[in-house]
């Protein structure tokens, strides 16, 4: 660390003690949510819905608005977390640059690696394809890429958009083996000796540095050498002692349940940490989580809950229809969850009831319920209320194909009906039709239904996706 690094350090820490931390107008500490967009109606991020009327909005480092973003691009987004509203949402792309290497290893799974500006890119059936798609991309299209990376440096894709033209090839990602010239991310060599380091801490790049290393077409050589033109840091928040920070990511650099990384932030988990489908065991490089707590003193996210994300999440979105408190359960579309004392339990909405417990419940009242199946119990493992709405969704795995009866097959044992309004999609988010889609249904596959507006499960569904699960 640079005596400027230091100096800036101290005085962010010396900020924070005096004032008790940074707060918003809900009274709560002003904070930091980073991972993919899970959808709009304002922004959702990490399971959570924040108001963004009034938000400014920044991608790539240009001015923009919230039709500029989508589902799949890894924000960070700071706000009040007492009132869930956003004051910025910045979205920094991970690489755009040419694709050297194209690797299928499962089509019918959208499983795939590909290779970008020397970084290895992994695609699975939960990425986001924009104007492009898993069978179509080949050697030399140029892609612009978002998401988060494991432990080995690659990067697994929630988001990819083909570009016609890129003026600009750039790549963002932790640095090493770095001297005063040379550094590399990833596979890519990248040489600054000539390029613009006037952001930099004493103008050079240390190793564990994360920067952003930008090159016009003509600097790069393929299929692994760059000749940058600028390098600047590319850091997250740091140094806001008190700051709530909600991070979705693999784990990385990982030295114990107390050491480790997520998104390139530092966590430690600890005897008053709830963990959610999982414990403390469960951690390990490259595991999956979703990290809430409060940033430490030391700069360290001193994690309130840590969520073991598997890659077989079911969740359902609507009305309650019955509850017993006694018992734990929650009816829900058909589906009655099983809710722990691992479960998350928020009031989001206007009466924001806290603490909130199922006593506090009515029927009628909007949820949206995550969770995975313990044998064949839906578990919950966050159970939020919401003020109404009238679209509706149910996720989960087929438990029956009835083709031509009344109810077309069932997911967690509710009956979805399919008819010629419905839209069909196919684990890359491309329209299908319906008899493409019941070819490729069987019991297992997981299937993503959702309804706008919700009239009931007699009714067709407006949208059915195929989301096999990886």
């Amino acid at each position: 660390m640079t005596i400027k690094q230091l100096f800036s350090s101290i005085l962010l820490l010396l900020i924070a003690a005096c004032s008790g931390g940074i707060s918003g107008s809900g009274g709560q500490p002003t904070g930091f949510s980073i991972g993919p967009i899970d959808g709009f109606g304002s922004v959702i991020v990490n399971g959570v819905r924040f108001e963004s009327s009034s938000a400014t909005f920044t991608k790539d480092g240009v001015a923009s608005s919230q039709s500029e973003f989508r589902v799949g691009q890894v924000i960070e987004l700071s706000g009040d977390f007492g009132s869930r509203v956003a004051s910025s949402v910045t979205y920094r792309s991970e690489i755009k640059g040419p694709v050297t290497s194209v690797t299928v290893t499962d089509p019918t799974l959208g499983l795939g690696t590909l290779v970008v500006l020397g970084q290895t890119v992994r695609v699975n059936a939960q990425t986001v394809y924009d104007g492009t798609s898993l069978g179509s991309i080949s050697t030399g299209n140029l892609l612009e890429v978002s998401g988060p990376r494991t432990a080995d440096g690659s990067v697994v894709a929630t988001y990819l958009e083909a570009k016609s033209l890129l003026p600009e090839y750039k790549v963002v990602g932790t640095a090493t083996n770095a001297t005063s010239t040379t550094f590399n991310i990833g596979g890519l060599s990248v040489n600054y000796s000539s390029a613009d380091t006037s952001d930099l801490p004493g103008g050079v790049v240390n190793n564990g540095d994360r920067v952003e290393a930008k090159t016009d077409p003509a600097g790069f050589s393929a299929p692994s050498s760059f000749v940058a033109n600028k390098v600047e840091p590319a850091n997250g928040p740091s140094g806001q002692s008190g700051a709530r920070l909600e991070l979705e990511g693999y784990i990385t650099n990982f030295a114990g349940p107390g050491d480790f990384r997520v998104l390139n932030f530092p966590v430690r988990t600890d005897s008053g940490t709830n963990f959610i489908s999982g414990s403390a065991a469960s951690l390990a490089n490259n595991v999956k989580v979703q990290i809430k707590g409060s940033i430490a003193g030391d700069g360290v996210l001193r994690a309130d809950s840590c969520e073991i994300q598997s890659s077989g999440a079911i969740r359902t979105e609507w009305e309650v229809e019955s509850f017993d408190v006694g018992a734990s359960t929650v009816t829900v579309l058909g589906v009655q969850w099983q809710i722990r004392s691992s479960t998350e339990l928020e009031d989001d909405s206007s009466a924001n009831v806290d603490p909130f417990t199922l006593a506090d419940l009515n029927v009628g009242d909007l949820v949206q319920i995550r969770g995975f199946l313990d044998g064949t119990t839906p578990v919950a493992s966050r159970f939020e209320r919401d003020d109404p709405q009238s679209d509706a969704r149910l996720r989960g795995p087929v438990t029956s194909v009835t083709i031509g009866g009344s109810f077309d097959f069932e997911i967690l044992g509710t009956g979805i009906r399919s008819d010629g309004s419905t839209i069909h999609r196919d684990e890359n988010d491309a329209v299908i039709s319906q008899s493409a889609f019941f070819a490729a249904l069987s019991e297992g596959v997981f299937v993503d239904a959702k309804w706008d507006p919700f009239s009931g499960t007699s009714g067709a569904a407006d949208e059915l996706s195929l989301e096999f699960d990886d």
